[in-house]
């Protein structure tokens, strides 16, 4: 009987860890930022990301302003418009790679965060196949004299934690 006790033990034991390795697994998601995750700062050029489909490249080409120009019946006050045009290439995401603004976040000289602007005339996103690229461009309100901007960028839009942050000036 001491030795069945033992095996039944060891039989519960076992299967715990097993049971405990596999929930762990399951839980890891390559995708999330952890809290902990310090994102890549400063970056004046391409950065190459990793997400659990896949890698890909990003580059924040160029920014300039724009006097505010659109058709939309509603959006933000702005003395002028940043236009931040950016590249995306899918390295080996099979299933396709589309950017577009809600990736992104922008900042002023001082801190405050500016508004996407419904700006006329932009290159759009779109989903593009591996070994493709993509030029594409978001606007953000500017209602100071500075021609700096910092812009965050979030693989995972629901993430509090950017995966890069871009700082351009012109």
């Amino acid at each position: 009987m001491d030795r069945k006790y033992i095996i039944i033990c060891f039989s519960i034991i076992l299967l715990s860890l097993i049971f405990t390795l596999i929930v762990a697994g399951f839980r890891q998601d390559g995708d999330n930022i952890s809290s902990d995750k310090v994102p890549v700062s400063g970056v004046t050029g391409e950065v190459t990301l990793t997400a659990q489909e896949g890698s890909y490249s990003l580059n924040v080409t160029t920014v300039f302003d724009a006097l505010p120009d659109t058709d939309a019946s509603e959006y933000p006050e702005a003395k002028r418009v940043a236009v931040v045009v950016y590249e995306y290439t899918n390295a080996d995401i099979s299933h396709g790679l589309s950017i577009g603004k809600t990736h992104f976040k922008a900042y002023d000289s001082k801190g405050n965060e500016l508004e996407q602007f419904p700006q006329k005339g932009m290159f759009e996103p779109g989903e593009i196949e591996t070994s493709a690229t993509l030029t594409a461009s978001v606007a953000f309100a500017l209602n100071d004299e500075t021609n700096y901007i910092k812009i965050e960028f979030y693989n995972d839009v629901s993430s509090s934690v950017p995966d890069v942050v871009f700082e351009k000036t012109w």
